[in-house]
């Protein structure tokens, strides 16, 4: 090995070391009560229910649609307990599919499944972002402030509605004597270190949600149909915020088909 490829060798370990990684779990197991049949495999607007969103992940994933200076890598797997969802992504390198009988009996066995089969390879400061399979109206661009919102965690989050873009705006202005500027010097030297961030619209919270590997024992303790939401509940949450209410509506029955397709 020359000297030259020596260096480059060392230079690509160094950035696989050090890259980041976002897991994205979508969650492609419910039981469709409601439905009446599998509500995933439903045939909506040309496609499976489940695939429009998960259609959208992989596009991201494997394009890398991502901002540049953001330094996280992203993998995409799909928990499920139906076999023709298995069977309808053989082959795909791009998504790592985990088949999981026992998601019939709740929530919790689907987010430990996920979980279970990424071991050995998360870090602490790696992400974990569950995504369920029937909001078909979830959108890129909340994917992409899921993601843009953890590679600015702690830089600049200080609080809900105070970041230091503010700081940043008084530097470029040349405004060092304003009085505000000490206030959010000392807001940007206690900024927060948020575990969980959750969508919402308005003042209601919904899925996804996505949490810090930090708190994996905590979700590894769920149990029943007890689903994420319980952990988020515990910690402190930054939120981010849809623009359509749509994107965090689930379909649980086939009148929301009906309903949500007339909006």
């Amino acid at each position: 090995m020359t000297h030259f490829a020596y260096i480059k060798l060392r230079l690509f370990r160094k950035y696989i070391k050090s890259k980041n990684m976002i897991h994205i779990i979508y969650m492609a197991a419910g039981n469709s009560r409601r439905f009446g049949s599998n509500k995933l495999l439903h045939i909506w607007q040309g496609k499976m229910l489940y695939r429009h969103t998960l259609d959208m992940l992989s596009d991201i994933v494997s394009s890398r649609k991502i901002n540049e200076d953001i330094d996280y890598d992203i993998t995409l797997t799909v928990v499920t307990q139906y076999d023709r969802i298995i069977a309808d992504l053989d082959g795909r390198k791009d998504i790592n599919t985990v088949f999981c009988g026992d998601s019939r009996l709740g929530a919790s066995y689907t987010i430990k499944a996920g979980i279970n089969s990424l071991m050995g390879r998360l870090k602490k400061d790696d992400w974990i972002l569950f995504i369920v399979a029937d909001q078909p109206y979830l959108s890129e661009k909340t994917i992409h402030k899921f993601i843009e919102a953890v590679a600015k965690n702690k830089k600049e989050f200080s609080s809900q509605d105070k970041k230091s873009e503010d700081y940043k705006l008084l530097l470029t202005n040349g405004k060092k004597n304003n009085n505000d500027y000490e206030n959010i010097l000392s807001e940007e030297k206690n900024s927060k270190d948020y575990k969980v961030f959750s969508a919402r619209y308005m003042e209601k919270a919904g899925n996804p949600c996505m949490f810090s590997c930090e708190l994996i024992p905590e979700l590894l303790e769920l149990s029943g149909d007890s689903g994420g939401r319980k952990v988020a509940k515990r910690h402190e949450c930054f939120y981010i915020d849809v623009e359509d209410e749509k994107e965090l509506f689930d379909i649980d029955s086939e009148k929301d088909i009906y309903i949500y397709s007339q909006n």
